[in-house]
């Protein structure tokens, strides 16, 4: 690490942290809407919701202290544990983001059950899949907490592992997703209902592919970093790929405020007597 400057270790880092900050802002700001918004949910869905959204801060808070620490704590110190370590903010990090990537994938699993009418191959899969991408961030967890040695988290196959297994996950949810619920399948239903039922399709699949994007994104990255020493071009969108998770989990939830809104607008403007009716 001594050979290498900060700006080139963790120069996408923080820019990947900046770009974070942005979509921790927007989670908070879809959590306070969902709050206020669905007051009816289950207690059970509302206490995952706010449990997800406490390990997203405490995330947060963890990406803010990485950067403190390596751009203020340690510049221009050349301690052993600030040229050659992981800050353990990092660790907390690291094992936070594998819970929440964890979590909404449970979180979607549960909703393809649902939506392919317990269909239990498919929802096998996912689960499957999920299970595999969070065992293999324990384990490079467990690795990284051991030794806190960068080349552990940004060479290892686990790493990789991991991320390659989170984009086969969003694979088979969205396109599980845009199978059960594209127009084909939907003609039987009335056409004003077709029309909403399109509208979360598309936030689906639109937040489904944002994720599937960032967790490719780290995979293709890990293969181009491969033997280049201190280049740590995962950091960027490692920063960001929690936050990417839960802003599509709470987007999805918001959004059926819109589309009950218009459907009883419809619908009340379908009730509304005519002038030959009014006596």
């Amino acid at each position: 690490m001594v050979a290498n400057s900060t700006e080139l270790m963790w120069g996408p880092g923080f820019i990947g942290f900046i770009i974070a900050t942005a979509f921790y802002g927007i989670a908070f700001g879809q959590y306070i809407l969902y709050v206020r918004w669905f007051p009816q949910d289950s207690r059970k869905l509302k206490l995952f919701i706010m449990m997800t959204f406490c390990l997203e801060t405490i995330h947060e808070y963890s990406l803010i202290a990485i950067y403190w620490s390596i751009l203020i704590s340690c510049r221009r110190s050349m301690s052993f544990e600030c040229t050659a370590q992981l800050p353990w903010q990092m660790l907390l990090g690291v094992f936070m983001a594998y819970w929440i990537i964890f979590a909404v994938q449970c979180f979607y699993a549960y909703r393809v059950w649902i939506i392919t009418a317990q269909n239990s191959l498919i929802t096998g899969i996912i689960c499957v899949l999920a299970t595999a991408s969070f065992v293999c961030g324990m384990i490079l967890s467990g690795l990284i907490i051991s030794t806190r040695e960068p080349e552990d988290l940004f060479h290892t196959k686990w790493s990789q592992l991991a991320s390659s297994a989170s984009a086969l996950c969003d694979a088979v949810i969205t396109g599980t997703v845009w199978w059960f619920l594209r127009p084909a399948r939907t003609n039987n239903v009335r056409s004003r209902s077709r029309s909403y039922l399109n509208e979360l399709l598309q936030i689906f699949i639109q937040m489904g592919l944002f994720s599937f994007i960032v967790a490719t994104t780290m995979t293709v990255l890990y293969q181009f970093q491969q033997g280049l020493v201190g280049q740590y071009y995962t950091a960027a969108p490692g920063a960001v790929i929690g936050k990417s998770y839960i802003n599509s989990m709470l987007a999805v939830l918001n959004a059926r405020k819109s589309v009950r809104e218009r459907e009883r607008l419809a619908y009340s403007v379908m009730e509304l007597p005519t002038i030959t009716t009014i006596r």
